[in-house]
């Protein structure tokens, strides 16, 4: 199964790069990013706090079995000119199979 995933990833995936804590050098890495679409009249992208705006938007990656998206620290994910933070981040079996990682990731500012 996890070789049909990384076939996928590889023809309609986005190349994103995977920074760890402390690692200066990204690793290049494939996986899906799109931005969570909410339903509610009252998300707003942006929220005001004392200091300013802070962008609230959120974004789903799903990402191959290499990715260990809980192993980042306090590191990063860039894609398209933006870096994002790993909120939660959840491995996916099956069976016995680490098939592919879930992860809900924050933009940075």
């Amino acid at each position: 199964m996890t070789d049909r995933w990384r076939q996928i990833l590889s023809r309609y995936g986005q190349t994103i790069t995977l920074y760890r804590q402390g690692q200066e050098e990204g690793t290049a890495c494939r996986a899906f990013l799109q931005p969570v679409q909410e339903k509610g009249a009252d998300f707003f992208q942006r929220q005001p706090t004392p200091l300013g705006l802070v962008r609230q938007d959120r974004w789903i990656c799903l990402g191959g079995p290499d990715m260990a998206l809980d192993e980042l620290g306090d590191g990063y994910l860039a894609w398209g000119g933006q870096t994002f933070t790993v909120r939660s981040a959840q491995p996916v079996y099956l069976g016995e199979e680490l098939v592919y990682w879930w992860g809900l990731l924050a933009v940075r500012d």
